[in-house]
């Protein structure tokens, strides 16, 4: 109670500041369904209208990433909620409220797989819309101007999932630590040499809405400039919801044409499957990785659900590719750990 009332405290004075809902007064504060992370976001319900207030962890947390690329993506034209006001004191962000129709909820509701594939091109021409309207401009956001997701971060990436997800979670040390790591060191390499674009970084289900028909996008404040396979797989092997093989071929040719119709970089197209099935790996590791880390440390056992999933997809695509033979081995031998959990 006490946590809620210095809240509304906080909100009230933060809609006050707000010339666009300064004369009403909030009636209702509702707490929303939080996510992986530890900020926390409240529907502000005021004279009949609704609102979002984001407060993120920390009584300091710097909320001026999100600020800087929302507001910096609402002037490339890209659905993301409307920015109304700030407390860089308090890191509140209040904003448009995108309501409750998430591409996650919209997916398990659907009665048929038209349904699904309908909203997923929609969210891939979207996808298109994001890379080729925010990448030309990047540099005139100053937070993203430096930003850059290269080796590095692949690599740390990579690190956490044998982390969390492998030794922590699936209490397995792999056989050939060296092997492995010349193999995840090629990996990284080989993305880390692709033609970069902006980048959602987490570009999944849970992140995108739809209102009144048009996709809408949060979780923005890490974004960086990286290959467009990834946010791609992020999307197409989202552990959240399961594509089969051939929705998949059909949305990244829908994808393609997409790009082109926007006079976006034509790829060629081999190339680019090749490429997205490695980042693909990629991402399911550092899902998994994510997965196991929230389960088990951060207590939100919910989390593990999704690992059988993101496991069978990285299975899928390292069956498909004979470079990774060590990761291969070490991922089967998770799969028999994580298969006899659930039994």
């Amino acid at each position: 109670m006490h946590r809620k009332t210095g809240i509304e405290k906080k909100i009230r004075a933060l809609l006050h500041a707000s010339a666009s809902v300064s004369r009403r007064a909030p009636y209702s504060l509702t707490v929303l369904a939080g996510g992986g992370s530890d900020r926390v976001f409240y529907r502000v319900t005021v004279a009949g209208e609704s609102f979002v207030v984001l407060s993120p962890s920390g009584s300091h947390a710097d909320i001026r990433p999100y600020l800087s690329v929302g507001t910096f993506l609402a002037q490339c034209g890209i659905g993301v909620p409307q920015i109304i006001a700030a407390d860089l004191v308090h890191g509140l962000v209040l904003m448009e409220d995108l309501g409750d129709n998430s591409l996650y909820k919209l997916l398990h509701e659907a009665r048929s797989r038209s349904t699904v594939m309908a909203l997923y091109r929609d969210v891939v021409a979207a996808l298109a819309q994001l890379q080729t309207q925010a990448t030309p401009r990047m540099q005139e956001c100053a937070y993203l101007r430096n930003r850059s997701f290269g080796y590095e971060a692949l690599r740390w990436e990579t690190d956490y999932f044998l982390e969390c997800f492998i030794r922590q979670y699936c209490g397995l040390s792999p056989a050939n630590e060296e092997a492995l790591d010349t193999e995840l060191h090629l990996l990284a390499t080989s993305l880390a040499q692709e033609q970069r674009c902006f980048m959602h970084r987490d570009f999944q289900s849970k992140n995108i809405y739809i209102k009144n028909g048009v996709v809408r996008m949060i979780d923005f404040q890490t974004a960086t400039c990286g290959l467009p396979h990834y946010d791609l797989a992020s999307l197409l092997k989202d552990a959240y919801f399961i594509l089969d093989p051939q929705e998949r071929s059909t949305l990244l040719a829908t994808y393609h044409e997409e790009l082109a119709s926007r006079g976006g970089i034509s790829h060629d197209r081999q190339h680019f499957a090749d490429v997205f099935e490695r980042a693909g790996i990629q991402r399911n590791m550092q899902a998994l990785g994510a997965f196991a880390y929230l389960s088990c440390q951060k207590g939100k056992h919910e989390f593990a659900r999704y690992i059988p999933a993101a496991l069978h997809s990285l299975q899928q695509a390292l069956a498909g590719i004979s470079d990774y033979p060590c990761l291969t081995a070490t991922v089967s031998k998770a799969r028999t750990v994580v298969e006899n959990r659930r039994t």
